[in-house]
């Protein structure tokens, strides 16, 4: 009710500001940018002493399981990965708010291996830390007469950076006390506050480079540094990759000043192995700090597709003790950051403004499907007895019997498509998209986002590889011209397969972006929907309306029962 009151004032301030801008202008045609609110917000969601003493408190994405069983007797020879301390600065969660006046959207980030839309402990999850923000936020502007627009919970979009050094907020490899949820879910939200309260008057401009994806013929970096590798490079039904560079970046439309610098890419957060005992966003949090110290104000890197992503790390000279040592840890993850920035700077001599009548949206969605894989039911509903319990709430929506319920989001920033998927899809998810959704400036791909639901396969014809690859030995798990009869593939040594909900949800997660696409861009939600032969099986989705996941009550608070999730 009082968003006319508040657009006038903005029109005012727009009006102060812009012939200002027009007059002075600043490179790049300045002048004529489109006028934006855009904020940045970060809070550190490191383990406190207490937690790390207890010596409960573990890091996953490699291996399966804390070898305990019931979580509690430790099976001889084994061991977890206990977190020893923290890295660096550890691990934080980002925000970043951008609003049109009329309608504010919030992109979010945890520095976690995952992280669920919803817990079995208490109230804690993504679906829950959207709730509460946009609430907090509401409550700040109350009575306010103008400022920035509350974003509503679909209008806040937050995911896990997947950081293998992250906290096991998943679960399966020993879990983390249950007050670290809270503690993340606290932060996070004030992350997103803050995001929104330092928003302020920006241009911004939108430029996209390939990072380079090693072998890969039709684009070869002018300085011979590819950052990605395919995991499965010699299959030809999994030749497409994700290896963008897209950034974002906003600026003082009187003086210039760069406030605050958004990227978006798709590389594994595993520069560190397993052998890293200390908490850490691993190559995400470093590129953050990179980005602030290299442009100054915000800096924040969102993680893209990840499914068979990998980075193309490389040796830090002068060390040799590996990752266990931090000095070492520290070096490489400075070391693949900095070839980020190199990236990122290539893409914004290329960028352009965004012009014309600022504009932004963001819808969430409930996506239904049935979970065909045993592992992961099996780990929801009786992992605690094998050490691997997921954390995940078998609550509806999140799981009735075996239909798994989820979220993803579609929304744009001026003409920048925007799609979210719960986990670390294939490139070949957005490739339909981009596809399909023709005539944008450029496409964003958040992954885990809402949700982590390990890697999502598409389309069908994609999964040869994968089965093999995580099952068998076979020539899936070999490099693209490695000689099958001089090389001992490794069985088992992919996770791809088993970490998969189910062979339809893939192509399910596709037609429903492509749904969230045509209520964004077009205002019709069979635009592009209609334009995929496989979208009619999964016509339910397309029933659902938008925000159909935020409808369901938070789940209680059972941390004095269960101080371990």
């Amino acid at each position: 009710m009082r968003r006319p009151v508040v657009l006038l004032a903005v029109a005012a301030l727009v009006a102060a500001i812009v012939p200002v801008a027009l007059a002075d202008g600043h490179g790049d045609n300045e002048g004529h940018h489109a006028i934006y609110l855009v904020g940045g917000g970060v809070a550190d969601i490191n383990p406190t002493p207490d937690m790390l003493a207890n010596h409960d408190f573990y890091l996953g994405g490699y291996g399966f399981s804390d070898f305990k069983v019931a979580n509690q007797v430790q099976i001889p020879s084994t061991s977890g990965r206990a977190a020893d301390g923290i890295l660096g600065d550890g691990a934080h969660s980002r925000a970043l708010a951008v609003s049109d006046f009329k309608n504010t959207i919030v992109l979010a980030q945890i520095e976690t291996q995952g992280y669920f839309a919803a817990y079995k402990v208490g109230p804690f999850g993504i679906t829950e830390i959207r709730k509460d923000a946009s609430a907090a936020i509401a409550a700040l502007a109350a009575g306010r007469h103008s400022g920035t627009p509350v974003p509503t919970a679909s209008e806040i979009l937050v995911d896990s950076d997947h950081s293998h050094g992250g906290a096991d907020a998943v679960g399966v490899w020993g879990g983390v006390p249950s007050s670290y949820l809270k503690l993340v879910h606290d932060r996070t939200v004030a992350a997103i506050v803050d995001a929104w309260k330092s928003a302020r008057p920006a241009t911004l401009k939108y430029g996209a480079v390939h990072g380079g994806v090693v072998g890969e013929a039709a684009y070869t970096p002018a300085d011979g540094d590819w950052l990605i590798h395919n995991q499965f490079s010699n299959d030809p039904n999994n030749q497409t990759m994700d290896d963008e560079v897209r950034v974002l970046q906003a600026r003082d439309p009187h003086t210039g000043q760069i406030l605050d610098t958004y990227v978006n890419f798709g590389a594994h957060p595993d520069v560190l192995g397993s052998s890293n005992l200390k908490v850490t966003g691993d190559y995400v949090g470093r590129l953050d700090d990179q980005l602030q110290s290299t442009f100054g104000g915000f800096g924040m890197d969102q993680v893209g597709t990840l499914g068979r992503t990998q980075p193309e790390r490389a040796s830090c000279p002068g060390f040799s003790n590996g990752d266990a040592d931090p000095a070492e840890a520290l070096c490489a993850l400075d070391a693949y950051a900095a070839r980020v920035v190199t990236k990122v700077k290539e893409a914004l001599a290329v960028a352009t403004p965004l012009s014309g009548k600022p504009a932004v949206a963001l819808n969430s969605y409930l996506l239904t499907d049935v979970a065909t894989n045993a592992a992961l039911l099996g780990s929801s509903y009786a992992g605690k007895a094998i050490g691997a319990e997921a954390g995940r709430s078998v609550n509806t929506p999140w799981f009735t019997g075996n239909l798994m319920g989820t979220t993803y989001f579609s929304g744009r920033i001026g003409d920048v498509l925007l799609s979210g998927g719960p986990g670390e899809m294939y490139p070949q998810i957005v490739q339909k998209v981009r596809d399909t959704v023709t005539g944008m400036r450029g496409y964003l791909s958040i992954g885990t986002a809402g949700d982590f639901l390990g890697y999502i396969i598409a389309p069908l014809e994609a999964y040869p590889c994968p089965a093999e690859a995580s099952a068998v030995s076979g020539t899936c798990n070999l490099s693209s011209g490695s000689d099958p009869t001089q090389i001992s593939p490794d069985p088992i040594g992919n996770d791809n397969y088993f970490f998969n909900v189910s062979h339809t949800f893939g192509e399910r997660l596709t037609c429903d972006l492509l749904r969230g696409a045509g209520d964004i861009v077009a205002g019709d939600a069979q635009k592009y929907w209609s334009q995929y032969d496989r979208c009619p099986a999964f016509a339910n989705d397309l029933a659902l309306p938008e925000g159909a996941d935020l409808i369901w009550p938070s789940q209680p608070d059972l941390t004095s029962a269960f101080p371990h999730m």
